[in-house]
């Protein structure tokens, strides 16, 4: 009776073992997962806003009434990146404005270096309020964001999210109005908020 115990047993671990080994193999043969990307578009924001008073923060006496005519266009893009540090990070924005009348894509570029490893960085874009009422009645219609890291195009993206890649059928676009925050009312801001920019010779 022992002897056909230890027969059993012994086929028993006989049966495991055959399992065992096509599974270990197989699992030492799956294919390596691939590396995360070295940047990716979080999110991309688009938001009317009023700029900062500065007259009321140093004299308090400032107009705290706003007009909407008066509202900046503010763009941001939220981004991670996977190199320890980055340099020659592109972004370039796409904006579809229309007066009624006529669509016209504004396109416009930021270049940042010592962007480090990690999460939520940040960049931005602006539209001076004349701009966004003269051609887009207050407001954009879409924006795109394409993320280029060393002249390649590793990510993009549209608010309203979209596959569509609209930005690429306009052949005209209007450059020089899209401003980077360091041109802007939130320039004291900007050094804290967004990725340092490269430097312009």
């Amino acid at each position: 009776m022992a002897c056909m115990s230890n027969r059993i047993a012994k086929l028993v671990f006989s049966v495991s073992v055959a399992f065992l080994i096509p599974a270990v193999l197989s699992f030492a043969q799956a294919p390596a997962l691939p590396p995360p990307p070295a940047f990716r578009i979080r999110t991309i924001t688009q938001l009317a806003v009023a700029p900062p008073d500065y007259r009321a923060m140093f004299t308090g006496s400032g107009n705290s009434t706003i007009s909407p005519n008066d509202r900046w266009l503010r763009i941001e893009t939220s981004f991670d990146s996977n190199p320890d540090w980055a340099d020659e990070v592109e972004l370039k924005y796409y904006v579809l404005l229309n007066d009624g009348q006529v669509t016209r894509l504004f396109v416009g570029s930021v270049t940042y270096v010592n962007v480090p490893k990690g999460m939520g960085h940040l960049s931005g874009m602006y539209i001076h309020p004349n701009v966004l009422q003269r051609y887009g009645n207050g407001q954009a219609q879409a924006v795109a964001v394409q993320l280029f890291y060393k002249g390649q195009l590793i990510d993009q993206g549209s608010t309203p999210p979209t596959p569509d890649r609209w930005w690429e059928r306009y052949t005209t676009t209007v450059s020089g109005f899209l401003l980077t925050p360091q041109h802007t009312p939130w320039s004291l801001g900007a050094y804290s908020r967004y990725e340092e920019l490269k430097p312009t010779p």
